[in-house]
């Protein structure tokens, strides 16, 4: 193949190596020095990791993507780029294709398409049924193909990323309209216990879903005091069952939720020495941390096969 694909459950690269994805997202389009994602590319690769998950706008300019896509392979992480502007707003789904299908965002696309995963949307839509939902994401994997969009595209669950059941219900059929397609649960669920964990990446992995973890954190988003996310339970649990998964967030770019709770932030300022708490265990001191059990393929860390 030309790039990344997804057979069964398994992400490959171009050379048929399988990828277990392992990394982390950062706000780059954000960032305070400008959206190039340096110097922190160079501060997560530290960690091991092998990708990154770059949160974008439509509003930037094809040739900032770019810039941002080449800077995190320079530093031998896959990106993934997803588009912010359609949070919670299942309404906006289709602008966001359209940004994705710009002759001159194809363009950087194609340039980068051996080594690049495209997440349509973050979090698009808050309640959206399953009808819905299906037909809304084959029409925008549809349109994208048809734009020569080849590259793997990551799906966001509904609720804020966050409703499993209906990517189990419903991911099967989306799979089978495209195989080449990753579908994304981001954890911040109120019961974020080792038994709700275990139980639905078992379901999914029964149902060979192509499933990763896009995003979780130590708690959940609201009344983060309340709704603790074992996430050392996820951390093993992915491992034993090779199931992707990203960590929200670098922080570089501070998040303004919960930080009387123990923050999002896996840094204290963006750098790898700025670890911190429980960023520190995910990317670096967990048994099952990103340093422990990340393989970059040879393909990204050499830019060969062989």
């Amino acid at each position: 193949t030309t790039g990344f694909s997804v057979r069964g459950r398994f992400l490959h690269d171009r050379c048929g190596e399988k990828v277990v994805l392992r990394g982390v997202n950062e706000m780059v389009v954000w960032l305070s020095s400008g959206p190039d994602g340096l110097p922190e590319f160079e501060e997560i690769a530290k960690t091991g990791a092998n990708a990154v998950r770059i949160v974008w706008l439509t509003t930037e300019p094809a040739a900032g993507l770019d810039t941002a896509i080449t800077n995190a392979l320079a530093h031998k992480l896959i990106p993934m780029v997803e588009l912010h502007d359609a949070t919670g707003k299942w309404e906006l789904l289709p602008s966001l294709v359209d940004y994705w299908t710009r002759p001159d965002v194809v363009a950087v696309i194609k340039e980068h398409e051996q080594n690049l995963l495209v997440n349509i949307g973050n979090e698009v839509g808050d309640q959206v049924d399953d009808a819905a939902w299906e037909a809304g994401y084959k029409q925008a994997i549809t349109r994208m193909r048809e734009a020569g969009i080849t590259v793997p595209l990551v799906i966001d669950a509904s609720k804020w990323g966050q409703n499993i059941d209906q990517l189990q219900a419903v991911g099967p059929a989306l799979v089978a309209h495209d195989p080449n397609i990753l579908l994304s649960v981001h954890m911040w669920w109120t019961d974020g216990s080792a038994a709700a964990i275990t139980r639905e990446l078992d379901e999914s992995v029964a149902l060979d879903l192509p499933l990763m973890v896009g995003e979780f954190a130590q708690h959940a988003v609201y009344q983060c005091g309340q709704h603790p996310f074992d996430y050392k339970a996820l951390l093993e649990k992915s491992a034993e069952l090779e199931v992707g998964w990203l960590a929200w967030s670098w922080g570089a770019v501070k998040n303004s939720d919960c930080q009387d709770d123990g923050p999002f932030d896996m840094t204290t300022d963006g750098t790898f020495a700025g670890l911190t708490g429980w960023g520190l265990e995910v990317a670096v001191t967990d048994p099952n941390s990103i340093q422990k059990t990340s393989v970059r393929p040879r393909s990204i860390e050499t830019g060969s096969c062989r």
